[in-house]
């Protein structure tokens, strides 16, 4: 008897050990291939995070203040051929303020707006492997923009420095390119953005951050329909950082004069590295 209870008794505490070692399997974070992507996309701030810019206040007729933002995948394909691939847009929603003096007084209104990346990635490694095997290949501009019915626009963007002259235009901008072909600019270069703006009335300025804040330049009319804006690269790039943006900046001279008029913007981040 003595022996048969001793039997049941370790049956049942092995019949617990099992429950409980399942409860501690099933309970765990379940990672999937998108929360492999998003914890990629968490290591390129310089590439997807681009609505802090113009934030700071100055002598300028307007600054942004931003109170709070969200960003995820927007919208996004797997694809299970061989090799494995996703292609998704991160959408980065912002909400604030934008502050701006009119006839002499300051003025303050709500302002709203999202940037948009496209990005490409590829399983070239295994399940086992870090990130289960995901990595970004591929990325392209960022546009921002507030709500859709905005009619602010870029036409065209020309840029230019040393060897480099290029034009873009909004479909280029949304085209997937290599990670490691975005423009190139060399140290202490002077890079020269010239726009094409869909209204001439609109406050143009260029943003480029490569140090702690971003610098705001002016875009200066150069032609009838164009405006240019120029600045001189680092001479000493952050080490371990491999990826800038330049961002040209629209805002509606009818924003920055009237309390009853929205908020409207268009802005591009243009992917640069610095050799």
């Amino acid at each position: 008897m003595r022996r048969t209870l001793l039997l049941a008794s370790v049956c049942l505490l092995m019949l617990c050990l099992f429950q409980a070692s399942c409860e501690k399997r099933t309970v765990g974070p379940v990672v999937t291939d998108w929360d492999a992507v998003k914890e990629i996309v968490s290591r390129y701030p310089s590439v997807f995070r681009l609505g802090f810019f113009g934030t700071e206040p100055d002598t300028e007729s307007f600054y942004r203040e931003i109170t709070s933002s969200y960003a995820d995948i927007e919208e996004g394909e797997l694809f299970n051929a061989e090799p494995d691939y996703i292609i998704l847009t991160w959408g980065d929603s912002l909400l604030g303020k934008l502050h701006y003096d009119s006839s002499g007084q300051s003025h303050e209104k709500p302002i709203v707006f999202k940037a948009r990346t496209r990005a490409y990635f590829e399983r070239l490694g295994t399940i086992n492997d870090p990130d289960l095997g995901w990595l970004l290949r591929r990325i392209s501009g960022t546009i921002m923009n507030s709500p859709a019915e905005t009619t602010q626009a870029i036409l065209e963007l020309r840029v230019a420095s040393e060897a480099l002259d290029t034009v873009i235009w909004e479909s280029r901008m949304k085209d997937l390119f290599g990670i490691d072909s975005t423009l190139v600019f060399g140290k202490e270069k002077q890079v020269t953005f010239v726009v094409e703006p869909a209204d001439t009335t609109d406050s143009l300025f260029l943003h480029v951050r490569e140090g702690e804040a971003y610098q705001k330049i002016p875009f200066v009319r150069v032609g009838e329909e164009t405006f240019s804006a120029s600045w001189t690269t680092t001479d000493s790039p952050e080490p371990g950082r491999h990826y800038y943006h330049a961002i040209v900046d629209l805002v509606s001279q009818e924003s920055l004069a009237a309390d009853s008029t929205e908020y409207e913007f268009k802005a591009w981040g243009i992917v640069y590295r610095i050799k």
